[in-house]
């Protein structure tokens, strides 16, 4: 807990960036120490510091109020647990119609390693956290509802990069079209939200990881999309911008993928810009 009172007790003209210690979402919350004041914010619209400041807090009158935040937050960072696949899902035959058709419909899925659910007729995509499966989740082959459905329901949700991440991050909302934009733009990052709902532990992930950020949900989501980068850009204070889609990304329309690439190769180009020489 000390940790963060030290942060706190700035030299003047000092500032820090940090997990807030009031709601303990990470990287949301700033403080700088301007004329011997301390003068802090959280970006997070529903946190109590959001928009506040206090003025020439002493380093115990810190201490006392942060204190019970610190461990309230302690127990919200736990490690997934391993997932385990039921009996009926199976490796992928070669010879199974089913399998062969749907990874037929989307490019990017052919070299993809997907298992097969015998018993609900669904391809199984697997859901890793570094090395760990921690779920998988499954698309109905023949029409069945859900279309979508998440073995463990752990995952929250579902990100692809192909070679070393470059810290721009796609938003979108299903497996495949990460995928799709994993394997287009090397180094580029897929981040599927496995549904329509950006949840804190979204916001709080992409704040961590990413440097910039994409919005590129389904065209019928469009909506969403606008409010989504809203949020992201308060919540991360990250560069977000929004692709306006044709149709879903996994059906690589040209004038989306086009789109894509451009913003892709715009972001990488800033940020290489922004890096230190040598």
């Amino acid at each position: 807990m000390d940790y963060y009172v030290r942060d706190l007790d700035l030299s003047d003209g000092e500032s820090i960036r940090k997990t807030c210690p009031k709601c303990g979402s990470k990287n949301t919350f700033t403080a700088s120490k301007i004329d011997g004041r301390v003068v802090y914010n959280c970006y997070k619209l529903s946190c109590d510091l959001a928009g506040k400041f206090s003025s020439a807090m002493t380093h115990e009158e810190l201490q006392s109020y942060f204190v019970q935040p610190l461990v309230e937050t302690y127990s919200k960072n736990k490690e997934l647990d391993s997932f385990v696949y039921p009996e009926h899902i199976t490796n992928d035959d070669p010879a199974n119609g089913h399998m062969r058709r749907f990874k037929q419909r989307w490019s990017k899925l052919q070299n993809e390693t997907l298992l097969f659910d015998v018993k609900d007729k669904r391809a199984v995509f697997p859901i890793y956290s570094g090395n760990k499966l921690v779920d998988a989740i499954g698309r109905a082959l023949d029409g069945a509802i859900p279309k979508w459905y998440r073995y463990s329901g752990t995952a929250k949700h579902y990100e692809r990069t192909m070679g070393d991440a470059n810290g721009v991050y796609v938003i979108v909302e299903d497996v495949i079209s990460a995928i799709t934009v994993a394997r287009s733009f090397i180094n580029t990052t897929g981040y599927a939200l496995l549904g329509t709902s950006l949840t804190e532990e979204h916001k709080t992930d992409i704040a961590d990881n990413a440097r910039a950020v994409i919005v590129a949900l389904d065209p019928d989501a469009l909506s969403k999309t606008l409010e989504y980068r809203r949020e992201l850009q308060l919540w991360t204070g990250l560069p977000c911008k929004v692709l306006s889609l044709e149709d879903d990304l996994k059906y690589e329309r040209e004038a989306d993928m086009k789109g894509l690439k451009e913003l892709v190769d715009y972001e990488t180009g800033a940020q290489e810009q922004t890096e230190p020489n040598g």
